[in-house]
């Protein structure tokens, strides 16, 4: 009776070993062909969570990537808008100032005023202009409603609210992506002081007020100044707050007039009769000054009330170019601060990457010695088994 050396036990464990060691080759080959140290997460499940994390932080700086991009073009165009802004203002400015001059004739006056005009609808365009998506640019969150309108008293209101679209750039950094309407148009602060000047003057008057403040906080009151002949080159003035006479006295062009903590400064000629209104005001809107241009260039040229008021808009259109130019700084800075931030990103993105190549990225010479160690390995055991599997006792009869 002939029997085999090996056993079926045997047998199956070689021809085991023998698929394992097929297996390393497989397994060796998908790395190379791959490029990739891990085929499979039981291949290091560590290294494969910590993998995982680093696609997570990946996407979502590619997300917050996309944010800066969406919140620079829409800065950039911001920027742009107020820099047209900066260029009406400083244009209607000159043209104030030039109006003011006594020697142009009611014609000259006219051509200014419709160029006033003209400048008044670009600024009110801009004011309501829209982004490639629709949205108003200057309506605070409230970019699907028109912020600027006319009331039934022809007067600019502002529909928008006072908040700011904000764009998440980082886990730990907001951005504001516009500047709500309001606050660039509407409320700048009055370079007089706390309160608007109305001046009711005499022919020939040279009378201007320089600044008028109030260090009274709850002082909601209007005042009224009123000059009169004293004789002898000299002039007194009255005092009236809300219609009542609250002071009179001399005045004296280097003290001004002085009541409780109202101060008000004033500059020019005195001529009796000089009237100077004043009413409560620490801001003013842009608008209001385009109306008040237009207003008092259609009066007369020797009109000395008109040329006052002309002078206060002259001031209130150098404030508001004064504004708009921190405005646009602060843009400004919202995008260096994009930039710098973006290259956070990137600098951040490139050491995953760097990090993740280290756990995932297959070492190609490491690899191909391991692939011919196992290569060779097979090879072996091949021959090995298939030498032991044919061995029977005829071999030794």
């Amino acid at each position: 009776m002939l029997n085999r050396i090996s056993s079926f036990h045997n047998y199956q464990s070689v021809q085991n070993d023998l698929r394992n060691q097929e297996n390393k080759i497989h397994h060796n080959q998908a790395q190379l062909a791959s490029g990739k140290q891990l085929q499979k997460p039981s291949d290091d499940p560590l290294a494969t969570h910590y993998i995982q994390k680093v696609n997570q932080q990946t996407e979502m700086l590619d997300q917050y990537g996309d944010a800066i991009v969406l919140s620079r073009n829409r800065l950039e165009q911001s920027e742009v808008m107020l820099r047209e802004t900066e260029q009406f203002t400083d244009q209607a400015k000159r043209i104030t100032m030039q109006s003011i001059n006594g020697a142009l004739s009611m014609t000259d006056r006219h051509a200014h005023i419709k160029e006033m005009k003209e400048i008044a609808r670009n600024f009110i365009a801009i004011a309501n202009a829209q982004d490639e998506s629709g949205n108003y640019t200057f309506a605070g969150t409230k970019s699907s409603t028109q912020p600027f309108l006319h009331n039934a008293d022809g007067d600019i209101t502002y529909q928008g609210d006072g908040y700011h679209r904000r764009m998440k750039i980082s886990n730990s950094l907001e951005v504001p992506t516009s500047m709500p309407g309001d606050r660039l148009f509407m409320d700048i602060t009055n370079p007089l002081g706390d309160y608007k000047a109305d001046y009711k003057l005499q022919s020939g008057s040279e009378l201007l007020l320089q600044k008028a403040t109030n260090s009274s906080g709850n002082d909601n009151g209007s005042y009224r100044v009123t000059f009169v002949d004293m004789g002898n080159e000299k002039f007194g003035y009255q005092l009236e707050r809300n219609g009542s006479v609250v002071d009179a006295g001399d005045y004296e062009p280097t003290q001004g007039v002085t009541y409780n903590g109202l101060t008000v400064e004033l500059t020019g000629q005195v001529t009796a009769g000089d009237v100077v209104e004043l009413k409560p005001q620490a801001t003013y809107s842009i608008f209001e000054a385009f109306r008040d241009a237009e207003i008092n260039l259609d009066k007369e040229v020797s009109d000395a009330s008109a040329t006052a008021n002309l002078h206060q808009v002259t001031e209130r259109f150098q404030q508001a170019f004064l504004h708009l130019t921190q405005a646009r700084t602060e843009v400004g800075t919202q995008l260096n601060t994009l930039d710098v931030q973006e290259v956070q990103h990137e600098d951040f993105k490139i050491s995953l990457a760097r990090s993740k190549s280290t756990f995932e990225d297959l070492d190609y010479a490491k690899a191909v010695i391991e692939f011919e160690e196992n290569s060779r390995a097979l090879q072996a055991s091949q021959l090995a088994f298939g030498k032991t599997k044919d061995l029977t006792l005829f071999n030794y009869l």
